[in-house]
Protein backbone atom coordinates (compact mmCIF):
# COMPACT_ATOMS: atom_id res chain seq x y z
CA UNK A 1 0.00 0.00 0.00
CA UNK A 2 1.60 3.65 -0.76
CA UNK A 3 2.52 5.16 1.95
CA UNK A 4 0.61 8.86 2.56
CA UNK A 5 1.90 12.43 2.54
CA UNK A 6 0.40 12.15 6.42
CA UNK A 7 2.31 8.99 7.58
CA UNK A 8 5.69 10.64 6.03
CA UNK A 9 4.81 13.61 8.30
CA UNK A 10 4.24 11.50 11.61
CA UNK A 11 7.73 9.44 10.99
CA UNK A 12 9.68 12.86 9.68
CA UNK A 13 8.00 14.48 13.31
CA UNK A 14 6.81 17.66 11.13
CA UNK A 15 3.25 18.60 10.14
CA UNK A 16 2.21 17.71 6.30
CA UNK A 17 2.74 20.87 5.00
CA UNK A 18 6.29 20.71 5.59
CA UNK A 19 6.58 17.55 3.88
CA UNK A 20 4.58 18.92 0.52
CA UNK A 21 7.21 22.09 0.38
CA UNK A 22 9.80 19.45 0.44
CA UNK A 23 8.30 17.63 -2.26
CA UNK A 24 7.83 20.76 -4.38
CA UNK A 25 11.33 21.92 -3.17
CA UNK A 26 10.15 25.44 -2.19
CA UNK A 27 11.43 27.73 0.76
CA UNK A 28 9.99 28.32 4.42
CA UNK A 29 12.13 24.99 5.62
CA UNK A 30 15.15 24.29 7.67
CA UNK A 31 18.02 22.34 5.89
CA UNK A 32 17.90 20.35 8.54
CA UNK A 33 14.20 19.55 8.67
CA UNK A 34 14.62 19.05 4.96
CA UNK A 35 17.17 16.58 5.12
CA UNK A 36 14.83 14.43 8.35
CA UNK A 37 11.77 14.72 5.64
CA UNK A 38 14.04 13.72 2.82
CA UNK A 39 15.88 10.71 4.29
CA UNK A 40 12.07 9.58 5.24
CA UNK A 41 11.26 10.02 1.44
CA UNK A 42 14.23 7.94 0.55
CA UNK A 43 13.59 5.12 2.53
CA UNK A 44 10.12 4.66 1.02
CA UNK A 45 10.96 4.97 -2.35
CA UNK A 46 7.78 7.56 -1.91
CA UNK A 47 7.26 9.91 -5.69
CA UNK A 48 4.63 12.73 -5.80
CA UNK A 49 1.67 11.89 -8.42
CA UNK A 50 2.19 13.66 -11.46
CA UNK A 51 -1.11 15.58 -11.16
CA UNK A 52 0.00 16.95 -7.69
CA UNK A 53 3.30 17.75 -8.68
CA UNK A 54 1.88 19.97 -11.62
CA UNK A 55 -0.25 21.82 -9.08
CA UNK A 56 0.58 25.61 -8.95
CA UNK A 57 -1.53 26.67 -6.79
CA UNK A 58 -3.24 25.77 -3.47
CA UNK A 59 -6.06 23.91 -2.53
CA UNK A 60 -7.94 25.47 0.66
CA UNK A 61 -10.91 24.34 2.70
CA UNK A 62 -13.00 27.10 3.79
CA UNK A 63 -15.21 25.62 7.30
CA UNK A 64 -17.68 27.30 9.11
CA UNK A 65 -17.71 25.96 12.41
CA UNK A 66 -21.40 26.12 14.13
CA UNK A 67 -22.59 25.56 17.61
CA UNK A 68 -26.17 27.31 17.96
CA UNK A 69 -25.74 29.31 14.49
CA UNK A 70 -27.03 32.95 15.50
CA UNK A 71 -23.74 34.71 14.93
CA UNK A 72 -22.74 32.83 11.88
CA UNK A 73 -26.31 32.21 9.71
CA UNK A 74 -28.45 34.82 11.77
CA UNK A 75 -25.99 38.11 11.90
CA UNK A 76 -27.86 39.24 8.78
CA UNK A 77 -25.43 38.15 6.37
CA UNK A 78 -22.57 39.06 8.30
CA UNK A 79 -19.98 36.36 8.17
CA UNK A 80 -21.36 35.22 4.76
CA UNK A 81 -19.87 38.84 3.44
CA UNK A 82 -16.59 37.59 5.17
CA UNK A 83 -16.71 34.10 2.88
CA UNK A 84 -17.60 36.09 -0.11
CA UNK A 85 -14.63 38.05 0.11
CA UNK A 86 -12.27 34.92 0.69
CA UNK A 87 -13.96 33.38 -2.65
CA UNK A 88 -13.21 36.61 -4.68
CA UNK A 89 -9.55 36.50 -3.30
CA UNK A 90 -9.13 32.65 -3.70
CA UNK A 91 -10.03 33.42 -7.52
CA UNK A 92 -8.13 36.04 -7.83
CA UNK A 93 -4.66 34.37 -6.81
CA UNK A 94 -6.33 30.32 -8.33
CA UNK A 95 -6.62 28.64 -5.55
CA UNK A 96 -9.31 26.09 -5.26
CA UNK A 97 -11.48 26.58 -2.52
CA UNK A 98 -13.87 23.85 -0.85
CA UNK A 99 -16.69 24.84 1.61
CA UNK A 100 -17.71 22.93 4.69
CA UNK A 101 -20.15 23.20 6.97
CA UNK A 102 -19.06 21.44 10.94
CA UNK A 103 -21.46 21.46 13.67
CA UNK A 104 -20.08 21.28 16.72
CA UNK A 105 -21.66 17.52 17.44
CA UNK A 106 -20.26 16.32 14.22
CA UNK A 107 -17.06 17.58 14.68
CA UNK A 108 -15.29 13.92 14.86
CA UNK A 109 -17.31 12.94 11.44
CA UNK A 110 -15.94 16.42 9.82
CA UNK A 111 -12.06 16.09 10.96
CA UNK A 112 -11.90 12.09 10.03
CA UNK A 113 -13.77 12.78 6.23
CA UNK A 114 -10.80 16.26 5.64
CA UNK A 115 -8.33 13.87 6.58
CA UNK A 116 -8.93 11.33 3.90
CA UNK A 117 -7.17 14.35 1.48
CA UNK A 118 -5.90 16.86 3.26
CA UNK A 119 -5.89 20.30 1.94
CA UNK A 120 -3.18 22.63 1.91
CA UNK A 121 -4.83 24.62 4.05
CA UNK A 122 -7.88 25.18 6.35
CA UNK A 123 -9.80 28.81 7.10
CA UNK A 124 -11.91 28.38 9.92
CA UNK A 125 -14.59 30.68 10.58
CA UNK A 126 -14.42 30.26 14.50
CA UNK A 127 -17.57 32.93 15.09
CA UNK A 128 -18.80 30.21 17.80
CA UNK A 129 -16.11 28.36 18.71
CA UNK A 130 -15.91 28.33 22.86
CA UNK A 131 -12.39 27.27 24.51
CA UNK A 132 -13.58 24.14 25.02
CA UNK A 133 -13.95 22.75 21.57
CA UNK A 134 -10.22 24.16 20.50
CA UNK A 135 -9.23 20.33 20.92
CA UNK A 136 -10.76 20.42 17.16
CA UNK A 137 -7.93 22.79 15.74
CA UNK A 138 -5.40 20.44 17.44
CA UNK A 139 -6.91 17.51 15.21
CA UNK A 140 -7.26 19.04 12.11
CA UNK A 141 -3.27 18.56 11.28
CA UNK A 142 -2.80 21.11 8.10
CA UNK A 143 -2.00 24.70 8.40
CA UNK A 144 -4.73 26.55 9.85
CA UNK A 145 -5.78 30.37 10.24
CA UNK A 146 -8.92 30.62 12.77
CA UNK A 147 -11.29 33.73 11.64
CA UNK A 148 -13.11 35.85 13.18
CA UNK A 149 -11.89 34.37 16.97
CA UNK A 150 -9.51 36.36 18.74
CA UNK A 151 -7.22 32.79 19.93
CA UNK A 152 -5.49 35.46 22.74
CA UNK A 153 -3.30 33.34 24.43
CA UNK A 154 -3.54 30.30 22.04
CA UNK A 155 -0.99 29.21 19.38
CA UNK A 156 -3.04 29.06 16.26
CA UNK A 157 -3.04 32.04 13.85
CA UNK A 158 -6.34 34.45 13.85
CA UNK A 159 -7.87 37.18 12.02
CA UNK A 160 -10.35 39.34 14.00
CA UNK A 161 -11.69 42.55 14.71
CA UNK A 162 -10.32 44.88 17.66
CA UNK A 163 -13.43 43.88 19.77
CA UNK A 164 -12.65 45.62 22.55
CA UNK A 165 -11.18 48.55 20.86
CA UNK A 166 -14.38 48.88 18.36
CA UNK A 167 -16.45 49.29 21.64
CA UNK A 168 -13.93 51.70 22.90
CA UNK A 169 -14.86 53.55 20.34
CA UNK A 170 -18.55 53.55 20.56
CA UNK A 171 -18.26 54.27 24.56
CA UNK A 172 -16.25 57.36 23.37
CA UNK A 173 -18.92 58.65 20.88
CA UNK A 174 -21.80 58.82 23.04
CA UNK A 175 -19.38 60.08 26.01
CA UNK A 176 -18.31 62.74 23.72
CA UNK A 177 -22.23 63.88 22.76
CA UNK A 178 -22.02 64.60 26.95
CA UNK A 179 -23.83 60.93 27.93
CA UNK A 180 -22.55 59.73 31.19
CA UNK A 181 -25.51 57.34 31.92
CA UNK A 182 -24.49 54.50 29.08
CA UNK A 183 -25.71 51.22 29.27
CA UNK A 184 -25.01 48.25 27.60
CA UNK A 185 -27.20 45.51 25.73
CA UNK A 186 -25.51 41.99 25.74
CA UNK A 187 -25.96 38.93 23.93
CA UNK A 188 -27.30 36.20 25.86
CA UNK A 189 -25.00 33.65 24.15
CA UNK A 190 -21.51 33.36 25.09
CA UNK A 191 -19.56 34.34 21.99
CA UNK A 192 -16.17 35.40 22.32
CA UNK A 193 -15.84 38.00 20.18
CA UNK A 194 -19.11 39.12 22.02
CA UNK A 195 -17.34 38.81 25.22
CA UNK A 196 -14.63 40.77 24.20
CA UNK A 197 -16.90 43.81 23.06
CA UNK A 198 -18.10 43.53 26.45
CA UNK A 199 -14.43 44.04 28.27
CA UNK A 200 -13.75 46.72 26.12
CA UNK A 201 -16.80 48.60 27.16
CA UNK A 202 -15.89 47.75 31.04
CA UNK A 203 -12.29 48.92 30.46
CA UNK A 204 -13.84 52.45 28.68
CA UNK A 205 -16.46 53.15 31.68
CA UNK A 206 -13.84 52.60 33.96
CA UNK A 207 -11.22 54.98 32.32
CA UNK A 208 -13.86 57.76 31.61
CA UNK A 209 -15.11 56.95 35.79
CA UNK A 210 -18.55 56.10 34.70
CA UNK A 211 -20.90 54.10 36.72
CA UNK A 212 -21.38 50.64 35.34
CA UNK A 213 -25.09 49.23 35.22
CA UNK A 214 -26.14 45.55 35.10
CA UNK A 215 -26.30 45.00 31.31
CA UNK A 216 -29.49 43.86 29.59
CA UNK A 217 -29.66 40.37 27.75
CA UNK A 218 -31.21 40.06 25.07
CA UNK A 219 -31.43 37.34 21.98
CA UNK A 220 -28.55 37.54 19.76
CA UNK A 221 -30.51 38.02 16.49
CA UNK A 222 -33.17 40.90 15.33
CA UNK A 223 -36.65 39.13 16.08
CA UNK A 224 -34.51 37.76 19.35
CA UNK A 225 -34.01 40.96 21.19
CA UNK A 226 -36.63 42.58 19.85
CA UNK A 227 -39.02 40.03 21.86
CA UNK A 228 -36.98 40.34 24.98
CA UNK A 229 -37.33 43.65 24.87
CA UNK A 230 -40.65 43.79 24.26
CA UNK A 231 -41.24 41.63 26.97
CA UNK A 232 -38.71 43.67 29.44
CA UNK A 233 -40.63 46.95 29.00
CA UNK A 234 -43.82 45.13 29.06
CA UNK A 235 -42.83 43.98 32.56
CA UNK A 236 -41.54 47.03 33.51
CA UNK A 237 -38.21 46.10 33.94
CA UNK A 238 -36.69 47.86 31.64
CA UNK A 239 -36.98 51.71 31.15
CA UNK A 240 -34.97 53.25 28.22
CA UNK A 241 -32.69 56.16 29.46
CA UNK A 242 -29.61 57.81 28.78
CA UNK A 243 -27.53 55.98 25.81
CA UNK A 244 -27.06 52.17 25.24
CA UNK A 245 -24.40 49.98 23.35
CA UNK A 246 -25.22 47.13 22.09
CA UNK A 247 -23.01 43.95 21.52
CA UNK A 248 -24.38 44.43 17.71
CA UNK A 249 -26.31 46.09 15.05
CA UNK A 250 -28.77 43.38 14.97
CA UNK A 251 -29.71 43.35 19.08
CA UNK A 252 -29.06 47.12 18.75
CA UNK A 253 -31.93 46.90 15.52
CA UNK A 254 -34.77 44.77 17.16
CA UNK A 255 -34.38 46.46 20.46
CA UNK A 256 -34.97 49.76 19.00
CA UNK A 257 -37.52 48.63 17.42
CA UNK A 258 -39.65 47.42 20.63
CA UNK A 259 -38.57 50.09 22.26
CA UNK A 260 -40.09 52.67 19.43
CA UNK A 261 -43.24 50.81 19.44
CA UNK A 262 -43.67 51.26 23.19
CA UNK A 263 -43.55 54.90 22.41
CA UNK A 264 -40.51 56.30 23.57
CA UNK A 265 -38.24 58.16 20.68
CA UNK A 266 -34.89 57.38 19.61
CA UNK A 267 -33.02 59.29 19.93
CA UNK A 268 -34.89 62.18 22.43
CA UNK A 269 -35.80 59.52 24.82
CA UNK A 270 -32.27 57.14 24.49
CA UNK A 271 -29.18 57.23 22.17
CA UNK A 272 -28.31 53.78 20.80
CA UNK A 273 -25.04 52.56 18.90
CA UNK A 274 -24.37 49.09 17.57
CA UNK A 275 -21.74 47.34 15.82
CA UNK A 276 -20.78 45.61 12.53
CA UNK A 277 -22.91 48.33 10.29
CA UNK A 278 -24.50 45.42 8.90
CA UNK A 279 -27.06 46.89 5.72
CA UNK A 280 -30.17 47.25 7.79
CA UNK A 281 -28.13 49.57 10.02
CA UNK A 282 -28.39 52.44 7.35
CA UNK A 283 -32.18 52.30 6.25
CA UNK A 284 -33.34 51.49 9.71
CA UNK A 285 -35.45 54.50 11.46
CA UNK A 286 -33.78 56.65 12.98
CA UNK A 287 -30.25 55.42 11.27
CA UNK A 288 -28.32 53.40 13.00
CA UNK A 289 -25.09 54.55 14.64
CA UNK A 290 -22.25 51.74 14.71
CA UNK A 291 -18.50 51.12 14.20
CA UNK A 292 -18.29 49.81 10.60
CA UNK A 293 -16.20 46.28 10.31
CA UNK A 294 -14.49 46.09 6.84
CA UNK A 295 -15.54 42.33 5.89
CA UNK A 296 -13.68 42.75 3.00
CA UNK A 297 -9.96 43.03 4.66
CA UNK A 298 -10.92 40.04 7.22
CA UNK A 299 -11.63 37.45 4.13
CA UNK A 300 -8.22 38.96 2.57
CA UNK A 301 -5.89 38.73 4.87
CA UNK A 302 -7.20 35.27 6.02
CA UNK A 303 -6.27 34.19 3.07
CA UNK A 304 -3.19 36.09 2.75
CA UNK A 305 -2.15 34.67 6.09
CA UNK A 306 -3.03 30.81 4.93
CA UNK A 307 -0.69 31.29 2.13
CA UNK A 308 1.90 32.76 4.18
CA UNK A 309 1.82 29.59 6.78
CA UNK A 310 1.99 27.18 4.29
CA UNK A 311 5.00 28.30 3.00
CA UNK A 312 6.55 29.13 6.17
CA UNK A 313 5.51 26.55 8.92
CA UNK A 314 8.08 27.15 11.22
CA UNK A 315 7.11 30.74 11.81
CA UNK A 316 6.30 31.88 15.42
CA UNK A 317 2.21 32.43 15.71
CA UNK A 318 0.72 35.21 13.50
CA UNK A 319 -2.76 37.36 15.34
CA UNK A 320 -3.59 40.06 13.67
CA UNK A 321 -6.56 42.23 14.61
CA UNK A 322 -8.27 45.51 12.67
CA UNK A 323 -9.81 48.34 13.95
CA UNK A 324 -12.97 49.24 13.61
CA UNK A 325 -14.45 52.85 12.21
CA UNK A 326 -17.60 54.89 13.39
CA UNK A 327 -20.23 55.45 11.26
CA UNK A 328 -22.51 58.66 13.50
CA UNK A 329 -25.99 58.13 12.22
CA UNK A 330 -29.29 59.46 13.66
CA UNK A 331 -29.72 57.09 16.22
CA UNK A 332 -27.68 58.95 18.66
CA UNK A 333 -27.18 62.84 19.58
CA UNK A 334 -26.57 64.95 22.41
CA UNK A 335 -29.21 64.68 25.81
CA UNK A 336 -28.85 68.52 25.67
CA UNK A 337 -30.34 68.51 22.48
CA UNK A 338 -33.68 70.70 22.71
CA UNK A 339 -36.85 68.19 22.19
CA UNK A 340 -38.67 67.35 19.00
CA UNK A 341 -42.22 68.16 18.53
Amino acid sequence: MRITVREIASQAGVSPATVSLVLNNKKGVSEQTRQRVQKVLDRHNYKPSPIRRRQNHFRLVIIKYRTHGMAVEENQGFVASIIDQIEQECRRLNFHLIMRNCDAQHADACIADIQQDPPDGIILVGTEMPKEDYWVLDRMQVPLVVLDNSMQYEKWDSVVMDNEGILRTAVLHLHQLGHREIGYFKSNRQINNLDERYAGYLQAMNELGLPVPAPTELATTLNGAYRDMKKLIEAGQYKPHGAVVADNDSIAIGAAKAIQEAGYNIPRDMSIIGVDDIPYSAITTPALSTVRISRSTLGTLAVDMIQKRVLNPDWPTMQVKIAGSLIPRASTRSPSAGKEP
